[in-house]
């Protein structure tokens, strides 16, 4: 999952102007050809919305944040799971994707990021069967996955030393068990992949330059996806 949020009908806290204009949009500009992000998935609410809830979102309204294409690569699985989005993972954890600044297409000496708040791109939970229960604890995840936790590699208690967010949000996954995260692109599952943050509280305490359009950043996947592609038939 990756996290999201439906902007508030007259856009107090995020200007239109900084959402059209995301970063590294220059050096990665949006796919509009393909298919779009679809937020009846995540986010559908009907009239009048409740809570915080904003009635009948548009594509447009359904935001990401801390993250961006900066921080992002694609790969390409074998069917059925096709091109996706590689989110970020430890280096030890990288199995190889084509980074979006492949080519030097960022600032120069400018390196992919790794373990950046600003990009990470909070996955909001994670969902496993037993089967994968069982992998995590007794071959992924370096001391365990599951309770007691009293293994060396814990060093004392560590409830005290984590957050919520290492527990629920994955980051015990991807950070220390070693697994990759990733984004499909076909543009049906990608929607579906997303969770609605129904707070909605982000966009009022968070710069805007932290939040980018759901659709934007798939855009700009796209658009890597296309490079990807042409440099492997140059090779």
């Amino acid at each position: 999952f990756l996290r999201v949020e439906v902007l508030g009908e007259d856009n107090t806290y995020l200007g239109n102007q900084e959402l059209n204009n995301p970063k590294y949009l220059t050096e990665v500009p949006i796919d509009t050809d393909g298919a779009k992000m679809d937020p009846t998935y995540c986010c559908k609410e009907e009239e009048p919305g409740r809570g915080k809830m904003r009635p009948n979102p548009t594509a447009d309204d359904v935001v990401i944040w801390e993250t961006n294409i900066g921080a992002a690569g694609v790969r390409k699985y074998p069917e059925p799971i096709g091109w996706v989005g590689a989110m970020p993972v430890e280096d030890r954890a990288e199995v190889g994707s084509y980074w979006s600044g492949e080519g030097s297409v960022y600032e120069p000496n400018m390196s992919r990021p790794r373990r950046l708040d600003a990009t990470l791109g909070q996955q909001a939970g994670w969902m496993a069967t037993r089967s994968q229960v069982e992998y995590f604890h007794h071959e992924a995840c370096p001391g365990g996955f599951l309770p007691p936790f009293d293994q060396p590699h814990w060093k004392g208690d560590p409830l005290q030393r984590h957050a919520v967010e290492f527990w629920s949000g994955g980051f015990q996954l991807f950070g220390q068990c070693f697994l990759n995260r990733i984004l499909s692109m076909d543009s049906d599952r990608f929607s579906r992949q997303l969770l609605y943050h129904t707070a909605n509280n982000k966009q009022t305490t968070l710069r805007v330059d932290k939040f980018v359009r759901a659709g934007d950043f798939l855009g700009q996947l796209n658009t890597v996806k296309n490079r990807a592609e042409a440099s492997l038939r140059a090779a």
